[in-house]
């Protein structure tokens, strides 16, 4: 279990690496579609900001749940954007494909505008399409 859930902090250090610093963009493996992915992770920032945290729970793999129970969520999200105001609008998003130890995820980033703010979601996926990593600054 303690290597399952070093993985998804792996992927999702990764992934943060990967976003935050601009480099190149490494293509998304067969498994996905970035139109999937996108729509799905635009819905996990929808319920995040209807405070609907048990239907983003349900989206996590078993290991997730372990590691970010909807208590913990709720703690996350009220801490990064509690006070940001009103959610305003997506100013974008961008997919990366990772690869880690032999296997696919995906990685998107959700740029999301409040009225005081912008927050980045970053959601990760393993090849099941199921929440490995979640992200918010």
């Amino acid at each position: 279990m303690k290597g399952k859930i070093r993985m998804v902090l792996a992927v999702m250090i990764a992934a943060f690496l990967l976003t935050g610093c601009g480099g190149a963009k490494i293509p998304l493996a067969e498994v996905f579609q970035q139109e999937q992915l996108e729509q799905q992770a635009m819905q996990i920032v929808e319920w995040l900001n209807a405070e609907e945290y048990e239907r983003v729970y349900e989206t996590f793999r078993e290991d997730m749940k372990e590691v970010l129970p909807t208590e913990e969520l709720k703690s996350a999200c009220d801490e990064t954007y509690g006070s940001a105001g009103a959610f305003v609008q997506v100013n974008g998003t961008e997919v990366n494909g990772q690869k880690i130890e032999g296997e696919d995820y995906a990685v998107v980033m959700v740029k999301a505008q409040y009225e005081k703010q912008y927050v980045t979601f970053q959601v990760g996926y393993d090849a099941n399409m199921e929440v490995i990593g979640l992200y918010m600054k």
